[in-house]
C-alpha cells in the first residue's frame, strides 16, 4: 500500500490507482476536508485525526463533525486516532464509526508500547 500526503495536491503529480491518500485533519478545516474528499472520491482516502494534539496547528471540529462525511464517502477507509495509550481510547470511536472504516491506532507514548498488546 502507498500512502502519500495531501500536500501533493500542490503539485501535478499523478497517483497510481491503488495509492492510498491521507488527509491530517490537523491542517484541514472542515470546508476544506468536504472539498478534498469530493474531488478524490474515486481514491481510497485515509484520515488521520490528532487528538489530544497540543501542538498547533489543531483542528476545531469533533468526531461527531466527521460522522456524516465517514458515511457519505465510503472510499475513507481508514481513520487514524491519534496518542491511544490503551484500548478504552478507542471505545468512543468503534461505537460511531461506520464499518467501512478501519480504524488504525497512532501510538506515540511510552503508555501506548506498554500497553499494545491490549
Amino acid at each position: 500500500m502507498l500512502i502519500v500526503s495531501q500536500n501533493l495536491l500542490n503539485y501535478d503529480v499523478k497517483l497510481k490507482p491503488n495509492t492510498v491518500f491521507r488527509v491530517n485533519l490537523a491542517w484541514t478545516t472542515l470546508k476544506e476536508l468536504k472539498k478534498i474528499v469530493q474531488h478524490h472520491k474515486k481514491k481510497t482516502i485515509f484520515f488521520d485525526l490528532p487528538i489530544n494534539r497540543i501542538k498547533p496547528p489543531n483542528n476545531n471540529y469533533s468526531i461527531d463533525d466527521l460522522i456524516p462525511i465517514l458515511k457519505k464517502y465510503t472510499n475513507i477507509k481508514y481513520l487514524a486516532i491519534s496518542n491511544v495509550e490503551k484500548k478504552e481510547d478507542l471505545f468512543e470511536y468503534k461505537k460511531i464509526i461506520p464499518n467501512h472504516v478501519t480504524i488504525v491506532p497512532k501510538i506515540e507514548s511510552v503508555n501506548g508500547i506498554m500497553n499494545i498488546k491490549e
